[in-house]
């Protein structure tokens, strides 16, 4: 970003995660928000609203932690229910045909090895994972309002550098004559 002439910088925060973040610039003029791919100028006139605030999700935490248990679950307990689909299968043959099984194969349907099941429930438990601890740990969003948008960006935690960065653009919008 480079600054217009006469135009002073006042104030920087980052937002989002990482390399996906960027960063949110106050000058006395505009708010710049910058990352690897995009830039964003909003004139300080052209602000309706400002609004920063730090809220956690109860319902991702819900669903997290749901997510997770369940892939935990069946898991845990997938031996079991091998075995039980089994005894299924095996009492179906047995009625169907009539005939007494000869050898350990008859009712043996399933048989699917228990690292594979780990293995596969293992992303399940991830995502369950990591919806829970966002919504523990909440996220901080500073919105800019314009007459024709809204441009939302956050940052996981209680970010009191974005909530200062979002009152200080109040200050200079209120400051601008709006």
């Amino acid at each position: 970003m480079q600054l217009a002439d006469k135009e002073k910088l006042v104030a920087e925060t980052p937002f989002g995660i990482g390399s996906m973040g960027g960063i949110a610039t106050l000058t006395d003029q505009r708010v710049v928000l910058a990352a690897r791919d995009y830039e964003e100028s909003i004139p300080l006139r052209a602000l309706t609203s400002v609004r920063c605030a730090f809220s956690r999700d109860a319902a991702a935490v819900a669903w997290g932690a749901l997510l997770f248990v369940l892939a935990f679950g069946f898991a845990a307990g997938y031996k079991s229910m091998e075995t039980a689909a089994n005894g299924v299968g095996l009492s179906i043959e047995k009625r169907v045909t009539e005939k007494q099984p000869t050898a350990e194969a008859y009712g043996h349907y399933v048989d699917v090895s228990p690292a594979l099941v780990w293995v596969l429930m293992l992303p399940l438990m991830a995502l369950g994972a990591a919806k829970l601890g966002a919504g523990v740990v909440g996220e901080t969003t500073l919105t800019l309002s314009t007459a024709s948008q809204s441009v939302d960006r956050a940052r996981f935690g209680r970010r009191r550098e974005l909530m200062e960065f979002g009152e200080e653009v109040g200050r200079r919008t209120a400051s601008s004559g709006l």
